[in-house]
């Protein structure tokens, strides 16, 4: 004969009730940050506005030097960037002969990089970037974690370019790789892992034996408890984002928590969005990053598409926009310009009157017509000083990606073996002089 079980007391009922919402709202149990050690130089935008902002010194020109720093051949010690450095500054210190202030101070400065090189850098780092002027005691090192185009340039100014490339072409973007137990919001950065946000959640609700709830109440509360764990997890990177002022994101989930992250995540969350893949919950750092980074690369291509898009209309409507070299120059010399939009091959020489912020495109004897003598003028390279005075403005700054692999030329006839095939971006941006800008009136 079968004993009835007495029901359970009206308050243990709640306490279940309550513990069973709890659970289904609040499922992320721990939250926890890690940081991984690595040799980027996270801050790169106010390094970029500390050396814009430095005095010119024509007297004790600035050495900028930037280095490829990888391994060069089969020797993983022996980097060819020391040799090219070696060669160049010397060839640069040679061009202040005879003894005097510029070649003492030139000098000391490439000794102070030589010596930093041999001490001071960390093997991991893919680039290298100085700026030294012993007359003005300055001298900033910094790795990052991309290769940099080896340079050595001596001027009145530090040449920024390279560095604002670097962080201006390699956006920090996010990914969210996530199941319903757990949730990985890594960081990239130049190409790094630099942070992860770690999201474990609780495992309820467990299916249960004969005599549990009925298949249609776990089934609800199962539903709910994944669109409860959805939407923490889209607040908690929603926030992770925001702190970190990062645009870009990458969902690496399943399906079952793609689509519940996709109803509950806010608009602004949802605009970072720039792809969804599937990756396993167990992908190592090496996997995600290339499984992602092309994803990056091909949002950064599109952004840059549509700002040279922006510009070319701006200039053809013949409002708040210039183009070409001589006009952006003399935009940023009055302080208008909002937005600088350069091919990263774009050249000219040209010279300046630091004293009276005159600048001008060309050979200094052509453009003054004799008065050289009467004024205090400088040789500079007019893509740097652009660049310069762009940082000092805030202006925004694209530098515009002029290459292209040849796997994206996809149905387009292949370019001749000699031809480097170039951007669409670029060609439209070369039709304006291969520099743009635009301006706030």
């Amino acid at each position: 004969m079968a004993v009835a079980s007495s029901p359970p007391p009206a308050s243990a009922i709640e306490a279940v009730r309550e513990r069973n919402r709890t659970m289904a709202f609040s499922p992320v149990k721990r939250v926890r940050e890690k940081q991984y050690q690595t040799t980027v130089q996270e801050d790169l935008d106010s390094v970029l506005r500390e050396l814009a902002d430095l005095p010119t010194a024509p007297a004790t020109p600035y050495l900028t030097v930037s280095l490829d720093w990888r391994p060069t051949g089969t020797d993983p010690e022996y980097r060819g960037a020391i040799q090219y450095f070696e060669q160049n500054a010397k060839r640069i210190q040679q061009q202040y002969w005879p003894r005097g202030e510029v070649f003492d101070s030139v000098g000391a400065d490439i000794e102070h990089i030589r010596e930093w090189l041999a001490e001071g850098v960390d093997p991991a780092s893919r680039g290298l970037f100085v700026v030294a002027n012993s007359g003005q005691g300055v001298f900033e090192a910094i790795s990052v974690g991309i290769p940099l185009q080896n340079r050595v340039i001596a001027g009145p100014m530090p040449a920024l370019a390279s560095l604002a490339r670097l962080d201006e072409d390699n956006p920090t973007y996010a990914v969210l790789l996530a199941d319903q137990q757990q949730s990985y919001l890594s960081l990239i950065s130049q190409a790094h892992r630099v942070e992860q946000l770690t999201m474990i959640s609780s495992d309820y609700p467990r299916k249960q034996a004969t005599g549990g709830w009925s298949q249609r109440r776990f089934q609800q509360r199962a539903d709910e408890r994944l669109m409860a764990l959805a939407r923490q997890i889209a607040g908690e990177s929603e926030s992770y984002l925001n702190e970190n002022e990062v645009d870009m994101l990458v969902i690496a989930a399943d399906e079952v928590i793609t689509g519940a992250l996709d109803r509950t995540m806010s608009d602004q969350l949802s605009r970072r969005v720039i792809d969804r893949i599937r990756l396993d919950i167990e992908s190592s750092g090496q996997e995600i990053l290339e499984a992602t980074l092309p994803l990056a690369e091909r949002a950064e291509a599109e952004r840059e598409q549509a700002s040279v898009d922006r510009v070319a209309d701006a200039v053809g409507q013949g409002r708040n926009a210039v183009a070409g070299a001589e006009k952006v120059m003399d935009a940023l010399a009055h302080g208008r310009v909002a937005d600088l939009i350069m091919n990263e091959d774009f050249h000219e020489d040209g010279w300046a009157d630091f004293t009276n912020q005159r600048y001008g495109v060309g050979e200094q004897r052509d453009v003054l017509a004799g008065a050289v003598d009467e004024i205090s003028v400088e040789p500079i390279i007019i893509e740097e000083e652009m660049v310069r005075l762009a940082i000092q403005q805030n202006a925004g700054i694209d530098i515009i990606h002029t290459r292209v692999p040849l796997t994206a030329e996809r149905d387009d006839q292949l370019p001749d073996a000699n031809e480097i095939p170039r951007s669409a971006a670029a060609r439209k941006l070369d039709e304006l002089g291969g520099v743009a800008a635009i301006v706030r009136y």
